[in-house]
């Protein structure tokens, strides 16, 4: 999804006569192993257009050991009629449902082990939050979607809702005969009476319930051509003219993808299905890969350069997932990191071979420093973690689960060497495909490729919580370097001791040529030699290339050299990593506020656009933590002074043959310039522009037009609000609607935030859009008081049109924006009410709190540096 484990048997052994691990049977909410299933087919009768559908399941089963009872998951499902066959015939059973749709089935007496089947009868709601399976309507046109990661298959059919149950399935749907039906395989047979039709659909290979798919509606198609197998964009009725760009852009992926592993895309189509209502980004259901529309349905003639680089990045990581989570699935969700930072890492790989002007292998540096930020704070947790069944489990699809180990995977295939490091995966691919696999098994594989325990170093960074922080001091006039490791904490925390296994890779020249070498730092402190003729070194980088997943920290006046010699010394992945590593040495109390920004402003002139991109994201922490009302001014100036000569360079217009990045730095000045730099030039500019973009999109570059309409609204009064608003409902392209909802969450005056506000519970916005304008609202820290009021105040209403799994996302634009303890105060008491805390609003909370304490401290630690520097900034 775009936002693993024992060595592995034959499939019907690990899926029939497996015995229950001691996660298992320390969770009662999982499924014992006693009664297993090695095939399911499911038949539903699906209408769209009405409130609710049945259907049937018949399941056979394998029972291992004598037992009286098994589970299985519904939930929604009722279930009309359980029939229980075995040898010796019908079985009695009684079944009751308890918490999370866990139905426990009870015959009078032990079943004898061997072979038996299972008739389920049922019916069930159509979910309308977008999850399960769920009904939706769009543009008067009724559809049904399925969304089941991590556990919501259960919503929809009576199944085993775990991922460790992995074997096939065959869907056959009743729909009415105007409508089409899609799923993970193709179509087996069809046949039409009665105004309905009957399809039936192949049966899939050994599959998780959490990878199946279904779409039914008067859904269009168009093929993708240039595939290894047959392909198609399939979108709501009217929409496939937005598909091109798609089509030509999955083929050369899919080829990429194939080469590196070595071996076919592994299932027999591939469908890209554009929903309107999808909470994630995309979703690697195997040959029905679902995407919320915005992300696939990208028209040239309006996408900017962000979604143009969104659909190629999204599409690369959920391809890539249809051997890493398709093909081999983690055995529990503890190891979902596996599976999302493997495909983070591979679709990014596969992006930049692919496509080269994505540059994704600078951009990505930044994913890594936001993993950072997480990971520094007292709420984080360890990549790997004890997962509950019944604890939320959206929440383990974070910027750890994705960013950090993307970040950790980049670093082993540093150290080990790419080709080392694939023959590995492709072993592990061979061993383990079509069943389940863990961690370990992938790091036995790599092990063995490499000769060396990679185990060990992984662990490290896998199974305790935290980043390190490696600092460096050179010895002996640059002969050697001294490198010592501790837990990264902000300034005035302490830190548990913590010992990693890092690959830390040197660069560093003489003034000849560059050298590098890469040591495993496994010690508090080590020394090592380095490799130059004539001492002293005379340019020193503890992160050579950015491919290292820790903090790293120099004496100063090493670090004042380095960043006055950027342009000459580091390639631009090192420049972005070390922008976002100066934020990390502030918050650790090693840099001061005003150094800060001095330095922040050397990197504000570089001449790559993505590092100037990462030093206004580093930006946002000033503007948070330090720009209170009295230096909004002074603020400005700093802005106009340094992104100012920034947006000079590149001009205010897009140049032919320019690259996409300079595009994309574009729209970050003018956003920001126009914004917070409340620069006049800027303003007026984007006042005509937004003009002419409401009178006629076309006429303004698709890349400059999120931040024109935002910039115009937070300057903007009630006649442009009222405008965008109009306009929301009648959208028809998906990146026209995102666009609108962005800007009215842009708003700065009050009572326009309060109108913009109250705009979010109006029946025109899907469910998956009412905390675009909010949380975007919140991003302002003048208007972040009120977003906090009103998201507690209308909370219920919120929630109600949200699923519970989402409820503890809430607390974002709660606490988005605030720095005072407050703030804090008010939201701790919010939530502490049992009526406000879903599953997991606990720890989404201790996230939040983190970042507003982190804000406050450093306001207070920081503050008096940072309006200094800002008020004797020279305007000119």
């Amino acid at each position: 999804m775009s936002l693993r484990l024992p060595a592995l048997l034959a499939f019907l052994s690990c899926a029939v006569g497996a015995p229950a691990s001691a996660a298992e049977t320390a969770d009662p909410g999982r499924l014992t192993r006693d009664v297993v299933p090695s095939f399911e087919s499911v038949r539903l009768v699906v209408d769209p257009a009405q409130a609710e559908y049945t259907g049937t399941a018949h399941v056979e089963l394998k029972v291992a050991r004598p037992t009286a009872t098994f589970g299985f998951h519904a939930e929604g499902p009722v279930l009309s009629a359980l029939k229980l066959r075995g040898a010796a015939g019908e079985v009695p059973l009684r079944h009751s449902v308890g918490a999370r749709g866990l139905v426990r089935a009870e015959a009078d007496r032990p079943l004898a082990p061997g072979d038996y089947t299972l008739d389920v009868e049922f019916k069930a709601p159509f979910n309308t939050r977008a999850v399960g399976l769920y009904r939706a309507t769009v543009r008067g046109d009724s559809y049904a979607f399925t969304q089941f990661e991590a556990d919501d298959a259960r919503k929809a059919f009576p199944c085993w809702d775990e991922p460790s149950f992995k074997f096939p399935y065959q869907l056959t749907v009743v729909v009415p005969q105007a409508d089409l039906a899609v799923s993970n395989t193709p179509l087996e047979s069809e046949t039409a009476g009665g105004g309905q039709k009957t399809v039936v659909f192949k049966r899939t290979p050994p599959l998780p319930s959490y990878l199946l798919a279904l779409v039914v509606g008067p859904l269009d198609t168009v093929p993708i051509t240039g595939l290894s197998v047959p392909g198609r964009i399939v979108t709501t009725r009217g929409m496939g003219g937005l598909a091109a760009e798609a089509v030509r852009v999955t083929p050369p992926i899919l080829a990429a993808l194939e080469r590196y592993f070595g071996r076919p895309y592994p299932f027999e189509k591939l469908d890209l299905i554009a929903v309107p209502e999808f909470w994630a980004g995309a979703m690697e259901n195997p040959g029905a890969i679902t995407y919320a529309e915005r992300f696939l349905l990208v028209d040239p003639k309006t996408a900017s350069v962000f979604h143009r680089r969104a659909l190629v990045e999204f599409t690369a990581h959920e391809i890539a997932h249809m051997w890493f989570g398709d093909l081999v699935t983690m055995t529990w969700w503890d190891d979902i990191w596996l599976n999302e930072s493997f495909a983070s890492w591979m679709g990014d790989k596969v992006s930049q071979e692919a496509f080269p002007e994505t540059n994704i292998a600078v951009r990505s540096v930044e994913g890594a420093q936001r993993a950072m930020v997480t990971d520094g704070r007292p709420s984080t947790h360890a990549i790997r973690q004890a997962v509950k069944s019944s604890d939320n489990l959206q929440q383990i699809f974070d910027a750890l689960a994705y960013e950090k180990g993307q970040s950790v995977l980049g670093m082993l295939e540093a150290w080990l060497g790419p080709d080392v490091f694939r023959a590995g995966v492709r072993d592990y691919l061979h061993a383990h495909e079509w069943g389940n696999a863990t961690a370990s098994d992938l790091w036995g594989a790599l092990s063995k490729a490499a000769g060396k325990d990679v185990g060990r170093v992984m662990s490290s960074f896998l199974d305790q919580p935290g980043v390190p922080l490696v600092s460096a001091e050179l010895l002996s006039g640059g002969k050697a370097v001294r490198l010592t490791q501790r837990r990264f904490a902000k300034a005035g925390e302490a830190a548990p001791p913590t010992l990693w296994q890092i690959p830390v890779t040197l660069k560093y020249t003489d003034g000849a040529a560059f050298n590098t070498r890469t040591v495993l730092l496994t010690a508090r402190t080590q020394e090592f030699k380095l490799d130059v003729a004539n001492p002293p070194v005379v340019s020193f980088h503890p992160d050579a290339g950015e491919r290292g997943y820790y903090r790293w920290s120099v004496a100063r006046p090493l670090l004042t050299t380095m960043a006055e010699q950027a342009g000459r010394r580091m390639d631009p992945r090192e420049r972005v990593g070390f922008v976002g590593n100066l934020s990390g040495l502030l918050d650790a109390g090693e840099l001061r506020g005003a150094d800060y920004l001095r330095l922040l402003g050397l990197f504000a002139a570089d001449p790559d656009p993505d590092v100037v991109s990462a030093t206004v994201m580093a930006l946002a922490k000033v503007r948070t933590a330090f720009v209170t009302s009295d230096l909004r001014t002074a603020f400005a100036t700093y802005l106009q002074r340094s992104l100012g000569r920034a947006l000079e360079r590149i001009g205010p217009a897009a140049q032919p043959g320019e690259p996409a990045s300079t595009a994309a730095l574009r729209e970050v000045l003018v956003s920001w310039l126009g914004t917070w730099g409340e620069d006049p030039r800027v303003k007026a500019y984007v006042k005509e522009l937004a003009s002419a973009y409401l009178a006629d999109p076309s006429r303004v570059d698709p890349t400059l037009a999120t931040g024109v309409l935002a910039v115009a609204a937070a300057n903007g009064d009630r006649a442009l609000l009222d405008e965008l608003r109009k306009r929301v409902p009648a959208a028809k392209d998906p990146i026209e609607r995102g666009r609108l909802l962005h800007a009215l969450g842009a708003f700065r005056d009050p009572a326009l935030v309060r109108e913009a506000l109250g705009y979010v519970l109006d029946p025109a916005l899907r469910p998956t859009e009412i905390t675009t304008i909010p949380y975007n609202l919140a991003a302002d820290p003048a208007a972040a008081a009120e977003v906090s009021r009103w998201s507690m105040e209308h909370y219920d209403e919120v929630a109600a049109r949200i699923p519970d799994s989402v409820r503890p996302y809430i607390t974002a634009f709660t606490l988005r924006g605030a720095c005072t303890e407050a703030a804090i105060t008010a939201a701790q008491s919010f939530y502490a009410d049992p009526r406000h805390a879903a599953a997991g609003t606990d720890r989404e909370l201790a996230k939040n709190v983190d970042a507003v304490r982190d804000c406050i401290a450093l306001r207070a630690r920081e503050g008096p540096s940072v309006a200094t520097y800002l008020r004797t900034v020279d305007p000119r």
